[in-house]
């Protein structure tokens, strides 16, 4: 349970029981802090008596396992086993009055909470084992509505569908090619999806492994929210409402099922925000522990949990600092208090400050570069500056002021009276407004931090951005609720729930008049349509389907063997759906840079390039190629969209002149 050393702290406020009062005033303190002390050890006991019964439910179990093996092992040797439990034994001795006392409170507190032995934990499992299941067929469900019959997946999932692939079906397979430049979790989590691609090639041409990703961390975001409400204390009526209109919000919805980073990353976040809040009730080290792993989990995830971190920080400074204060008015020495301070945040930091150094020297040792996502030219750094036109005309102001303010209206869209929630979370009982605090800290603090970007520009203006706020939204709900329930104020618990309605609603309206920059959100609205009447998007308006045609059509071609294609961003959507992936020379073989500078010479008979590529090596190194139609060096034998949609839009040119060399086996020794 809790660190012995939590009772030796105390907590800010608490006054030694064997203190006498000296004045009417300090028995006032006394009693006060006396209050504030059951009130807290109420809470440690609720959490004491929820994990002994679960462990009294596995126990059982596991006896229960136990008999029925030893039994069919005695009954096959033909021995007869007797079921009948022994009456039993009467005894004289009289249990201890504290034993009586202390099981009369426990039966008052399962009478308060309106339950039995074990029937909140069980209750508890339930419910999140039953969201876990039907939220992870539903959004698999409208995945595949979207992508593998609507046709359509954000380019972001697919390139990452690729990266997964190469690190195991490229023509140079190697861990590495997993990349640098986004945090490496949502594609490692695909890879046992991937390795499937040969029964059902969906899992890569549509995007399915990265669906089934996030659709499988959605769920699991969903199942976390609705342990958060019953540990704050929130009816079970009242989370499996908040529960499901968060889900129904189309910033949640969308991501559970188009295969993006964002569910992985809300998983890890409500994981920390939990655990976060239950160190700071019933100071138990193993919560901090689980809060620095999950931060660090989310750094990997993205890149944004370093706000996260910063923010949490804080919060176990002040929250450690204050607890290790102690009772009475002599107060510790302050010595102690720092060390045990400085304790608390070891243990917190240690986990995320290893994980971030061990990915940054990774990077720094495969590819020279510590934070690519900042300095390469395939990072978001790079791909904001090169997008700065466009994203001003989205955003109408270039002004810092006018870049703020337009993310902090899509964040009033997104959720309109969140800011109202987490002041009513605030102004109730101190529980009550730590609770609060944790889910702020964690949920609120990478909004802070989009805020700062959008006003020095360096983030793209997309409403995907403030998914976060949707979740904080939720759990600051079933806060209210706990309060005002306790409070007995059912109007506030009635409004709490209502306030989570108008986002829903005005969310939906701005994605389908296309306003605030919903481009993900559009695109499943229109593919999950179309999937539902068993249509599918126009070839030119979907990666995917460009990539389906292109990739089909080079592997028919006769001379087209391993290693003759070269290719970069133009394989966004042609490498998942390659029959076969060795055909191609990409960035992540160590012998693409070789191949680039010299194709003729390395074997490479054909060049794939798209109109619009962003950060892409090989227009770089042939910047005439497209509008020459090749020459000199290759000419155009295919074409695949139209110049109406750029980033759909593919030209195949062929080599003029190539050597029959063919390197199908990459030299390790090249790019080393």
């Amino acid at each position: 349970m809790s660190d012995p050393q939590s009772f030796e702290r105390g907590v800010p406020g608490e006054m030694p029981l064997d203190r006498a009062p000296a004045t009417a005033a300090t028995a006032r303190s006394q009693a006060g802090a006396l209050a504030r002390r059951l009130a807290d050890q109420e809470v440690r006991l609720s959490i004491g008596v929820d994990l002994l019964e679960g462990a009294e439910g596995r126990a059982l179990e596991q006896l229960d396992a136990l008999t029925r093996v030893t039994t069919r092992l005695a009954e096959a040797g033909g021995v007869q086993v007797s079921h009948d439990l022994a009456a039993p034994v009467p005894t004289d001795d009289a249990l201890h009055p504290a034993v009586i006392e202390a099981e009369e409170i426990l039966r008052e507190q399962r009478r308060r909470l309106g339950r039995g032995p074990g029937r909140r934990t069980r209750e508890g499992v339930l419910e999140r084992r039953l969201a876990v299941a039907v939220s992870f067929v539903g959004f698999v469900v409208l995945g595949y509505i979207s992508s593998a019959i609507g046709g359509m997946i954000p380019g972001d999932a697919l390139s990452r569908v690729g990266s997964g692939q190469s690190v195991l079906f490229s023509r140079d397979p190697h861990l590495e090619a997993i990349g640098f430049i986004w945090g490496p979790f949502p594609t490692l989590f695909q890879l046992p999806f991937i390795a499937l691609r040969w029964l059902w090639l969906p899992l890569t041409s549509a995007g399915m492994a990265a669906i089934i990703v996030s659709a499988l961390f959605m769920a699991g975001t969903l199942s976390q929210l609705l342990a958060w409400g019953r540990e704050t204390g929130s009816s079970r009526w009242f989370r499996i409402a908040a529960t499901l209109l968060v889900v129904a919000h189309p910033l949640i919805w969308t991501h559970g099922a188009n295969g993006m980073s964002e569910a992985c990353w809300l998983f890890f976040l409500m994981l920390a925000t939990r655990h976060l809040s239950r160190w700071i009730e019933t100071d138990d080290t193993r919560s901090l522990v689980i809060v620095g792993v999950a931060i660090a989990m989310g750094y990997l995830t993205r890149y944004e949990t370093a706000a996260v971190f910063a923010a949490v920080l804080c919060v176990v400074a002040v929250t450690s600092w204050a607890r290790s204060a102690g009772d009475g008015p002599a107060p510790r020495p302050e010595l102690t208090r720092r060390r045990e301070t400085i304790l608390d945040l070891a243990i917190l930091s240690f986990p995320v400050v290893v994980t971030m150094l061990a990915w940054a020297g990774a990077s720094w040792a495969i590819i020279g570069e510590p934070f690519p996502q900042f300095t390469s030219d395939y990072g978001n750094s790079a791909l904001v500056r090169s997008a700065v036109l466009d994203n001003i005309a989205l955003i109408g102001d270039a002004a810092s002021a006018g870049r703020a303010w337009f993310f902090i209206r899509q964040l009033v869209i997104v959720s309109p009276l969140l800011v109202v929630l987490a002041l009513v979370a605030f102004w109730g009982s101190r529980r009550t407004s730590l609770r609060a605090l944790s889910a702020v800290a964690v949920l609120g603090s990478p909004l802070a931090l989009q805020v700062l970007f959008a006003t020095k520009g360096s983030t793209f203006p997309w409403l995907r951005y403030t998914v976060g706020g949707v979740l904080l939204a939720g759990a600051l709900a079933m806060v209210v609720d706990s309060d005002a329930r306790a409070r007995g104020s059912r109007w506030v618990r009635v409004l709490a729930l209502v306030a989570l309605v108008p986002g829903i609603a005005w969310s939906t309206h701005v994605i389908n008049a296309d306003e605030y920059a919903p481009f993900d959100q559009k695109d499943s609205f229109e593919s999950l349509a179309l999937g539902v009447d068993g249509d599918s998007a126009a070839v030119v308006d979907s990666v995917s389907r460009t990539g389906q045609e292109a990739a089909a059509d080079i592997d028919a071609m006769p001379d087209v063997e391993p290693g003759t294609v070269l290719i970069d961003q133009a394989g966004i959507g042609v490498l998942p759906a390659a029959p076969r992936p060795d055909v191609y020379v990409v960035p992540s073989d160590r012998d693409f840079e070789p191949a680039l500078s010299a194709p003729e010479d390395f074997g490479i008979r054909y060049i794939l390039l798209v109109e619009s590529s962003g950060a892409d090596q090989v227009s770089g190194e042939f910047p005439d190629m497209w509008e020459s139609g090749g020459a000199p060096l290759t000419r155009q034998v295919a074409e695949w969209g139209s110049a109406s949609e750029p980033k759909t839009h593919l030209r195949l040119f062929q080599v003029v002149d190539p050597d029959p060399r063919n390197r199908a086996e990459p030299d390790p020794e090249f790019g080393r």
